[in-house]
């Protein structure tokens, strides 16, 4: 997901029965408010696993109708994400420079392609309006996947 789509998800958003995440919204960090997806194709359904499932229920006890809000009542941040991801890495003694939020979405197309799974999925499941675009964003991953496939 988009950071502006993991800002925006509320409670109503995650069926925890069929483990799934509807991400039908973003935020808006400069308002403060809920502004449509990126693309009308951004507006979809994304299977999730129930390790994930158990970590959000954990954050149920926050009480609110966002999923991701602070004690002050605030959604975090750009910066704030940025750094909290930085000191999880920190402490799992990973070290790279230039790595942000954004940056996790690129780790999860290079693991399902990994997986071998089909470019046309992972394409949806990005919310890309069509496979040229998960091609175009992605093709640097592809060529380096095929590389290591070929001997």
């Amino acid at each position: 997901m988009r950071k502006s789509e993991v800002q925006a998800l509320t409670w109503k958003d995650i069926d925890f029965l069929h483990s799934t995440i509807s991400v039908n919204k973003s935020w808006d960090e400069k308002k403060k408010a809920f502004k449509p997806t990126k693309t009308e194709s951004s507006n979809r359904t994304v299977k999730v696993n129930r390790e994930l499932l158990k970590h959000l229920a954990d954050l149920k006890a926050n009480n609110s109708v966002m999923v991701f809000q602070n004690v002050l009542g605030t959604i975090p941040t750009s910066n704030a994400l940025n750094k909290c991801l930085r000191s999880i890495m920190t402490d799992c003694g990973i070290n790279k420079q230039g790595f942000h939020f954004h940056s996790l979405r690129h780790v999860h197309v290079a693991y399902l392609l990994g997986k071998g799974v089909d470019i046309y999925a992972i394409s949806k499941r990005l919310g890309h309006s069509n496979i040229t675009v998960t091609l175009n964003t992605y093709s640097y991953l592809i060529d380096e996947f095929k590389a290591k496939m070929i001997p």
